[in-house]
């Protein structure tokens, strides 16, 4: 080619490039509606059609994290809620049955799209659940290959009771403390968690029958007696507007008066409301005595660095920033957690929190009782 009519080619080219508009990102049509409820709907039936098209959950939902979180959008923040919705919605278009369910459970331990499909498709096995009281969908989720998975379908079985129960919490609360020792401190913060979501009339759920919206009342009831963190754990969050907590003094404002597991509640559920990164979380709580900064450590979100070993060991050095009798369960709480998220697999820091991690990471088995 005559090198006059090449670089004249080379120019149109480098102006088409100038001039063309940049990538979109994934399913830019919902973010780009104005209306919260209407971008709602428009992501979860989008990601309902992506997954039909699959044609396997199991292996689809791990892509689609990697999709919203590459999306750069308000998606992959909102997917787990969103996808509560699709799972029940796929759950009831397969005519998804108990012995098929770990079929199709997604395989990822990712807290967001991934957990938020798994716990749908539980709840939508409520009717299903009641028959046994949860006992049969328990052994469904301890057969599953990694303990977050196992840990979400429990999480997920206190959601599915409440729905099979018609949103009755004394029922759910009372199948998910028969569930024994291990799954039912589990299973019941699902069960709240669900009770406060109802109570705001959200994620399709049916606001309970003379509904008690106080939590000071709530969770102080006999009948809830030794589940009182579960209890005040998601109400936070879940309520509408959500407290502003800006400072160590707004969570003890908003839990004055509390004590024992209420306060352990209250405290690590309205560190949940802190919008920030788990390490500026993390240290909100070093600003607290003892028991109150262990209690703020439950509502740190250290699941967002999960697989990043230089982000989960800096998290460990908050531990020595705690109040002295803090640092060792400050370590222990993020060495159970890290070793529930990558599945017992967990390198404690090799340095002087070491030892308390490791006694925590031993722990990754037993129930968490808050925690994603």
């Amino acid at each position: 080619m005559r090198p006059v009519l090449l670089a004249f080619v080379l120019l149109l080219v480098l102006s088409a490039t100038a001039g063309a508009a940049p990538a979109r990102p994934w399913l830019w049509q919902c973010e780009q509606i104005g209306l919260a409820g209407a971008k709602d709907r428009c992501y979860e039936r989008l990601l309902l059609e992506e997954i039909d098209r699959s044609g396997n959950p199991a292996t689809e939902l791990p892509r689609i994290d990697r999709r919203a979180k590459a999306a750069g959008t308000s998606l992959y923040g909102n997917c787990h809620m969103y996808m509560h919705v699709v799972g029940r919605a796929w759950a009831r278009e397969h005519h998804l049955t108990l012995e098929h369910l770990q079929d199709v459970v997604p395989q990822s331990n990712d807290p967001g799209c991934s957990a938020g499909f798994g716990m749908g498709l539980v709840m939508g096995l409520g009717p299903q659940i009641i028959a046994s009281g949860g006992k049969t969908a328990l052994r469904t989720c301890d057969r599953l290959p990694t303990r977050m998975r196992q840990f979400t379908c429990v999480h997920s079985l206190g959601h599915a009771l409440m729905r099979g129960y018609h949103e009755s919490l004394f029922l759910a609360v009372g199948a998910c403390r028969r569930l024994g020792a291990k799954a039912g401190p589990d299973c019941a913060q699902g069960a709240f968690h669900d009770y406060w979501i109802a109570l705001r009339g959200a994620d399709e759920a049916t606001v309970p029958v003379h509904a008690v919206k106080s939590p000071r009342a709530l969770c102080a009831q006999p009948d809830y007696r030794g589940y009182e963190i579960q209890c005040w754990y998601r109400y936070w969050v879940e309520l509408l507007p959500a407290p502003s907590v800006q400072t160590a003094v707004d969570l003890l404002r908003l839990c004055h008066g509390l004590a024992g597991g209420a306060r352990v509640g209250c405290i690590a559920g309205a560190e949940k409301v802190v919008d920030d990164t788990p390490a500026r979380q993390a240290r909100m709580c070093t600003r607290l005595n003892a028991a109150d900064g262990l209690a703020c450590l439950r509502g740190v979100a250290n699941q967002a660095y999960a697989g990043e070993p230089r982000k989960e060991w800096a998290l460990f050095s908050v531990c020595a920033r705690m109040a002295a009798g803090a640092r060792a369960g400050c370590a222990a709480w993020f060495g159970q957690t890290f070793a529930v998220l990558e599945n017992g697999r967990f390198a404690c820091p090799n340095d002087s929190v070491r030892a308390a991690c490791l006694a925590g990471a031993h722990r990754w088995l037993l129930p968490l009782v808050t925690f994603s």
